[in-house]
Parts: structure tokens; C-alpha cells; sequence
């Protein structure tokens, strides 16, 4: 299958990043787009630059490269913003995806804290102030008759207000939105605070849509989608969270699980998944101590290379990346971790690394779903989890 997101070969403070493949087509674009414009810019921004030093053959394009890239690294660094004050606060980030629209730092989870996820938020427009700021004083820094290099420190300069500018406007998932429900949460609970900014933010992204239609822009219109479809996810991340506020995985999981040992011969795993109708068992040894997994996958991965399967067993050709949860983690925590497992599974374990269970997807699912039938809309609304 084709890959459309890359993980790149280096961590910022300890931090992947991804590359989305998007961002990669959109580049040239906003180049050529920049450099088609560069008299324009000047004039309109008054800048003093003689835009006859920019003109002629490739070089508007090659300096509107050098801006774009530099918008990029300055979401980027944006985004670190926002992470740099996450991991003050104890939270993981999971990745920044560099994409078509800018940028996204994942975290592990929203923080509940009341007004931390304010804090985080404005990180970014403030880090991206403070990129126009330095970018100013270059701009000042660099002699007149560096045309080229003084106009791309003109443009980030600008550009990053605008970014700064852009993220504050109260709509989720943007920063502003998530300064908007943080603010709100000190005053009600945190479901309210999230149905409220998720009003606004589809009233201001159907506004957006408007205006990118009358004038044509594709970038606004692309926005006002992204935004409109972005908060029915936040919405729905925060119901969740709601209702399975309390469970444990404990409560949760199946504890009947059909198991493998690392000896068991792959032609007679072959005939368990046959008959059991499974296509994955966990792999224990003697002493209950969970050692892997192996899936039908991994079977055909074997026939593929030409293994012998009389010869081969399960501890040849399991995997021992697995994707697990400790029995007395909330149910909350297993949502977030199974929403970035393919298999939409995790394995159970106590403290001593004995496996206890499986819990899965449709067991969150299902507890959702019962929840919702003792408590209304209104009742999950006025529930606040952070209070209890």
C-alpha cells in the first residue's frame, strides 16, 4: 500500500517527526505561487527592496522555495511550542505531522488539569510571534543590497504573525479553540465547555467556507472543511472520555484468552487458528509470562520466504512488538492506545508481566453504549470527570 505519512530520520527535543506527503506536493505550489508575486508583496508591504534584484529567470521561484520552506520550519517550530509546554506538564507527544494545512503535534492525551490546556495552546501563536519578532530584526540586520535573502526574512516575518493571528480565531482544533473550551472548562464541566466551542467552531468554519467561496479562495475553503469535520472528533473524543470516566481495563476485559506456547510447531498452530477460528494468539510461556504475538500474518510471511513449517515454531516467527495495557489502567487509557493499534486489541498484563486478558475496540464500544443508556445528553454534560 502506498504510504502518504514519512517518518524522518531525526527527534526535535526527543520528538518524531512525520512528513505527510502532502506537504511535499503543496511546496512547489505555494513556491511558484510566491514567486509569482514578489513584486506584489513588495509593494503591498511597502518593504524597502528593489524588486528588480528578484526578477528574472528562476530567481523569484528559488527565493519563494526559500520562503516556503522557511513558513514550514516556522509551523514546525510552532508546533514545538506547543510540545515544549506539554512535556512541562507531564504529557507525552507522539509525533509533529508536517502536512498540506501546516502542522499537528499529537499528544497521548488532552490534559484535564483545569487551564493547562490554555496554557499549551497559546504556546504556539506566542512562539510564532516571537519567530516574526526575530525575523524583523534580521530583516533590519542584513545590508540593503541583499534583496533576496531580506525578502524572505520579510515574508516570514509577516507570515508568522498571520500564522500567530490565524491560530487565535476561537475555533477548534485551531489554538484559539482550545484556549476557548479551557476557559470555558473553569466554569462548567468539560463536556458543556466542549459542545459550546464546538458550536462556534462549525458556526465560524461554515462563515470561513463563505468567504473562501465568494473569493475563490481554495485555502479557506480547504480550512473551513477541515475545521468543520475536525470538531465533530473532538466532540466525540470528549463524550468518550466522559463516559468511560472511573472504568478500569479490569472491568472491561475478556479473561478467557486461547493462548500459544513458543514451542508449539507452526503447522499445529496452523490447525489451532483453524479451529479455534482465530487469526492471532498470544504467545506465553510456562510460568504465564507473556512473550509476543503471532498472527496469521506472520504464517503467510513464512510461506512467502519458503520456510519449512514442520520445522519452524511459534518462538521463529512471532512478533514481540505488542501492543499491551496493565490490568489496573483506566479504560480511558486503553481507548487512546487501541485508537493507534491496528489490530484494535491490546493484551492485559499484571505487574509481572503474566498475561490477564485482551480488551478490545468493541469492549469499549459496548461500555459506552450501556452507559449512555442510564445517562441523557443533558446528565453527560452536567457529568465534569475532572471533578470527580
Amino acid at each position: 500500500m502506498f504510504k502518504t505519512v514519512y517518518k524522518l530520520p531525526f527527534r526535535l527535543l526527543g520528538i518524531p517527526v512525520h512528513l505527510d506527503i502532502s506537504l511535499l506536493l503543496v511546496l512547489p505550489l505555494l513556491a511558484w505561487i510566491i514567486g509569482n508575486d514578489v513584486e506584489l508583496f513588495v509593494k503591498v508591504f511597502q518593504l524597502d527592496i528593489d524588486p528588480s534584484q528578484l526578477m528574472g529567470g528562476v530567481t523569484p521561484y528559488l527565493y519563494g522555495l526559500l520562503a516556503a520552506i522557511g513558513l514550514f520550519l516556522s509551523v514546525l517550530i510552532h508546533e514545538l511550542g506547543h510540545s515544549v509546554v506539554g512535556q512541562h506538564y507531564g504529557l507525552k507527544i507522539r509525533r509533529i505531522t508536517l502536512w498540506i494545512l501546516g502542522g499537528m503535534a499529537q499528544f497521548e492525551r488532552i490534559p484535564r488539569q483545569r487551564g493547562t490546556e490554555a496554557i499549551m495552546a497559546i504556546a504556539g501563536p506566542i512562539t510564532s510571534f516571537l519567530l516574526g519578532g526575530l525575523s524583523w530584526l534580521a530583516f533590519h540586520s542584513v545590508p540593503v543590497d541583499a534583496a533576496g535573502l531580506r525578502f524572505v526574512l520579510a515574508y516570514l516575518m509577516y507570515m508568522n504573525v498571520v500564522l500567530a493571528v490565524f491560530n487565535l480565531i476561537p475555533a477548534l482544533p485551531l489554538d484559539g479553540g482550545r484556549v476557548l473550551r479551557s476557559l470555558l472548562a473553569l466554569r462548567m464541566p468539560y463536556l458543556r465547555a466542549t459542545q459550546i466551542a464546538a458550536g462556534t467552531s462549525k458556526f465560524l468554519a461554515v462563515l470561513l467556507g463563505m468567504l473562501g467561496f465568494v473569493s475563490l479562495n481554495i485555502w479557506f475553503m480547504l480550512i473551513a472543511f477541515f475545521i468543520y469535520m475536525a470538531v465533530s472528533g473532538e466532540t466525540q473524543y470528549a463524550m468518550v472520555s466522559t463516559l468511560l470516566k472511573g472504568i478500569d481495563v479490569d472491568d472491561l476485559m475478556t479473561r478467557e484468552v486461547v493462548t500459544v506456547s513458543p514451542e508449539t510447531p507452526a503447522t499445529e498452530l496452523i490447525r489451532k487458528m483453524f479451529r479455534e477460528r482465530h487469526l492471532s494468539f498470544p504467545v506465553v510461556d510456562h510460568s504465564g509470562s507473556l512473550m509476543g504475538i503471532v498472527t496469521l500474518q506472520d504464517i503467510r510471511k513464512l510461506k512467502a520466504t519458503g520456510g519449512d513449517e514442520s520445522s519452524v515454531t511459534v518462538a521463529d516467527i512471532m512478533s514481540r512488538d505488542i501492543g499491551q495495557i496493565g490490568e489496573h489502567e483506566s479504560a480511558l487509557e486503553a481507548f487512546q492506545r487501541i485508537s493507534h493499534t491496528p489490530s484494535g486489541r491490546l493484551l492485559v498484563t499484571d505487574p509481572r508481566g503474566s498475561l490477564r486478558g485482551i480488551i478490545s475496540k468493541t469492549d469499549l464500544i459496548r461500555a459506552v453504549q450501556v452507559r449512555m443508556v442510564g445517562m441523557d445528553l443533558d446528565e453527560m454534560a452536567d457529568f465534569d470527570p475532572v471533578r470527580q
